[in-house]
């Protein structure tokens, strides 16, 4: 009894140390970089993804929006991105035009614009993201505008994109 106590020590003593010289380290990884999974929130940036595919639209694009917004009255999201991108009352029979309310809270509203199949030449495809914003007033704005793009076929990316189509 006493040689198996002694093997049995004996063999812990060798799988510990074995097993020391294998252990696996991980590189460490800052909490705030870019590839982080973290949600974006008001006050970070937005994720490389986003970033990639989406084009943010000027605020001087906005305030003029806001502008035209305040001068005709209007109230509704649907309405404040209709007027931001009209329907093309041009195109031909399989363009699609669907503005729909991604979500609401805390005084913000996000609308997307989804235009398929586009009379033009490079662009097939366009989705615009806008946000509104409610002030103490109860007045609703525009406070940020993003696009991203769909290329014709030899034009460009076929994968959503803020990259321009040729």
């Amino acid at each position: 009894m006493k040689n198996h106590g002694f093997a049995f020590v004996f063999l812990a003593l060798a799988t510990l140390t074995g097993c020391q010289d294998k252990k696996e380290t991980l590189p460490a990884t800052p909490i705030n970089t870019p590839d982080s999974l973290t949600a974006p929130t008001d006050d970070k940036p937005e994720t490389p993804a986003e970033v990639a595919e989406y084009r943010i639209i000027s605020n001087s694009t906005i305030d003029d929006l806001n502008q035209r917004i305040a001068a005709k009255k209007i109230t509704s999201e649907e309405e404040m991105m209709h007027e931001y991108s009209p329907k093309d009352k041009h195109a031909e029979a399989n363009y699609k035009y669907v503005i729909t309310k991604l979500s609401s809270g805390n005084g913000k509203t996000l609308v997307q614009l989804l235009e398929e199949n586009l009379s033009d030449d490079s662009v097939k495809d366009r989705k615009v993201i806008m946000r509104v914003v409610k002030n103490s007033n109860g007045k609703s704005s525009v406070d940020e505008i993003k696009e991203s793009y769909i290329c014709r076929l030899d034009r460009g990316q076929q994968e959503w994109s803020a990259s321009f189509c040729q």
